[in-house]
Formats: structure tokens, C-alpha cells, sequence
């Protein structure tokens, strides 16, 4: 019999606290936040995912999962009132008992986590950390930086990442035909100004992570950083696949699940320029 406590206390050793980056720490969501009441609550089944998007809460209340893990939360902010499609995947959860857990940002950060997991997708070779200031006043590895593989220019290597992530559009901001050196990859949504000064700092000249706003875009522009996008969910699904891989071999009695992001937003041409 494997306990929600146990569960919840080997994703706090995956996920370190300590490393948490701009308020997306490891917590409960739905279910259980007494450790007595975890310990005496069982897990049969699993549903792991990078989001708790409606399709995903109800895959597991079909699948009769007992409880979710996502990278993602429910709630980013604090809330006084359900509503919408919140209300509904509130009540899809408990109504069929099933506890939800966010790992947090220190599975981003953590050896092994999205990061490592999207550059071994990559199939890139990792040279350093790039260290960030943590939530708890502490360094913490919140990217990587690499080498480039086989590719010359910007051109080339954005071609190279689409093939290896089998995705069809690449936001880029900069100059195809600079030379690629030695690049930060940080996977998800979390680049801050504060990083994109730091590199600049380092004298990295690309950067490859999920999604930028507007403003952190432009300010790494100013500063001759290139920029590869590749959208938020497809950088985070590897490192939350490689998750559900390490939970079943340590929690092998358990029917543990990974169901992969849905690319929502697709690039298109406008079809006068396929006429003219």
C-alpha cells in the first residue's frame, strides 16, 4: 500500500524547495494538507501532466486516478470564489477523490528536471549552470548552458530544435545568420529581465526557452541576445514524461500515467501569399 504522504515526500526531494523561483513553489492543491490525513490516504493511480487543463482533469476522473501531479498549478494566484471552467475542474477532482499536486519550480531547476530533460531531448551537451536568485535568498541552477551541436548559424539551428521537438513554427527574435556560441536553455515561461541581464552579463549571445513577454523579448533584442521560443507546454512536457518514468520505477506496484501537452496555437500563412 503506497500512502499520499510517501508519494508527497519523494516529489519534495525531487522538486527542492529551496529552489523556487518567482512564487511557483511545490504544494497540495486538492486533497488532504494534514501529514496524518496523507498518511492515511491511498494511491492506486496516477495521471502526471505539464498542465491541469480541463481535458486532463477529466481524463483522470475517468481513468479513476487517485490523484494528479502537474508542473503547473490550478490556482497561480489566491482566489475568493470558483467560477467557470475553475469551478468545473474543482468539482470534476473532488467529486471523484482525487488530490492534486504542483511540483513547482524546483523541478525546473532540479538535476534531472525540465531543464536536463529538454536539453537530452535536444540532444545538446550541458557546459554550466546559470544561477538565479531563488525565492529563500539562495543561488539556484535555473538554466543551463551548452554547446552547440553540428549547426553554424541561427538559421540552421532553429531548424535543428523544430526536428528534434517535431514542432512546425519557432518564434525567433534576432539574426539568422549570427554564429551560434554557447546558448542558455531554460525551459518553461520564467525568464525575468533580471536573467536576461545576467546573461548578457556572461556574454551568452541565444537564448532557447518556452515563452517570453512582450517586454522581456524586446529588452533581450536591445541587448544582441538572440531568442528561440518554443512555446511553454512543449519545453515542460519532456521533464514531466521523465517524471512519471522515475515515479513508476521507485512506485513500481502503482498504474502511474503521462498525458502530453496539445499545441493550442499553430502558425499560419495567409493563404494570398500561396495564390500569388
Amino acid at each position: 500500500m503506497t500512502t499520499f504522504l510517501q508519494i508527497i515526500k519523494r516529489l519534495q526531494e525531487l522538486s527542492p524547495r529551496d529552489m523556487t523561483i518567482q512564487g511557483l513553489e511545490d504544494r497540495v492543491e486538492i486533497g488532504p494538507q494534514n501529514p496524518t490525513e496523507q498518511a492515511n490516504t491511498t494511491i492506486n493511480r496516477i495521471l502526471v501532466a505539464t498542465y491541469p487543463s480541463a481535458r486532463v482533469v477529466t481524463k483522470a476522473s475517468q481513468d479513476k486516478s487517485n490523484l494528479l501531479i502537474t508542473y503547473r498549478p490550478l490556482f497561480p494566484f489566491a482566489i475568493d470564489r470558483l467560477s467557470g471552467l475553475d469551478l468545473v475542474r474543482v468539482r470534476l477532482l473532488t467529486k471523484n477523490y482525487i488530490s492534486s499536486y504542483v511540483m513547482g519550480s524546483g523541478w525546473l531547476c532540479a538535476r534531472d528536471g525540465l531543464n536536463d530533460a529538454l536539453c537530452d531531448t535536444l540532444g545538446i551537451e550541458r557546459v554550466g549552470d546559470f544561477l538565479a536568485e531563488s525565492d529563500y535568498g539562495q543561488y539556484a541552477p535555473f538554466g543551463r548552458i551548452c554547446k552547440p551541436k553540428g549547426v553554424k548559424n541561427h538559421s540552421g539551428f532553429v531548424n535543428y530544435i523544430a526536428a528534434k521537438l517535431k514542432i512546425n513554427t519557432v518564434m525567433f527574435s534576432g539574426d539568422l545568420d549570427d554564429e551560434v556560441e554557447d546558448f542558455l536553455v531554460i525551459a518553461g515561461s520564467q525568464v525575468d529581465m533580471p536573467h536576461i541581464i545576467n546573461a548578457k552579463k556572461q556574454d551568452i549571445k541565444t537564448l532557447v526557452t518556452g515563452e517570453l513577454a512582450p517586454e522581456i523579448r524586446l529588452l533581450a533584442n536591445e541587448e544582441s541576445i538572440n531568442t528561440l521560443e518554443l512555446g511553454s507546454f512543449v519545453t515542460e512536457d519532456p521533464g514531466m514524461k521523465r517524471l512519471r518514468d522515475s515515479l513508476s520505477l521507485e512506485f513500481p506496484e502503482l498504474k502511474i500515467e503521462f498525458m502530453a501537452s496539445t499545441q493550442l496555437a499553430h502558425g499560419l500563412r495567409p493563404y494570398k501569399e500561396d495564390m500569388a
